[in-house]
C-alpha cells in the first residue's frame, strides 16, 4: 500500500535548486508578453524555449467533455524514475496507482490561471520514501480551427524541505 501527502504550497521554497526559480520565471516573462493578461500560448513557450526542461515536462490537455485531461507527454525523467509512462492516460489513473492529488491540483491551476506548487511525498509498497516538488503552469494551444485548448506544463523536481511541511 502506498502512502501519500499532497501539500499546496503558496508559492516557491526559499531553499529551491535556482533551475526551478528559472523555469517560473521563464513562464511569468512569457505572461508579460500576452496581451490583456491572457495566459501564454505555446507557440510563446516554445520548445526552443523551455529546451532546458524538456525532459522534465509533462503536458496536461483539459478534456472539456470529459471534464479531465490527458497526458499528452510525459516526461522522460519522470517515467525513468518511475519505469512506467502514463502517456495517453489520465490524472486520475495516476492518483489511483499513487494516491495523489494530480486531477485536483490540474483542475484548480486551470480554473486560477496562476501556477501552484505542491510538496508531494510518497511512501511505496516497499517502504522506500520519494519527495519532490510539483510545478504547475497553465498555458494555451490552439486546435486546427483555431479554437483554444487549455493545457498545464507540469514539472516534478527532487526536493527534500529542510523544514517540516
Amino acid at each position: 500500500m502506498l502512502e501519500s501527502t499532497d501539500v499546496e504550497l503558496s508559492g516557491l521554497p526559499d531553499d529551491i535548486d535556482k533551475s526551478i526559480i528559472c523555469f517560473v520565471d521563464t513562464w511569468r516573462d512569457a505572461c508579460a508578453q500576452m496581451e490583456n493578461g491572457a495566459l501564454p500560448t505555446r507557440k510563446v513557450l516554445s520548445a526552443e524555449r523551455l529546451r532546458q526542461w524538456r525532459d522534465d515536462i509533462c503536458i496536461y490537455e483539459y478534456q472539456p467533455v470529459r471534464e479531465d485531461f490527458l497526458v499528452r507527454i510525459d516526461a522522460p525523467s519522470i517515467v525513468a524514475n518511475n519505469g512506467e509512462s502514463f502517456q495517453n492516460s489520465t490524472p486520475r489513473e495516476i492518483d489511483l496507482k499513487y494516491g495523489t492529488c494530480l486531477m485536483a491540483a490540474l483542475l484548480k491551476t486551470m480554473r486560477q490561471k496562476k501556477p501552484t506548487f505542491h510538496y508531494v511525498r510518497i511512501v511505496s509498497a516497499s517502504g522506500e520514501p520519494r519527495q519532490w516538488l510539483r510545478v504547475l503552469l497553465p498555458v494555451q494551444t490552439f486546435d486546427r480551427f483555431g479554437d483554444p485548448i487549455d493545457q498545464i506544463l507540469g514539472v516534478r523536481f527532487a526536493y527534500e524541505p529542510m523544514h517540516c511541511i
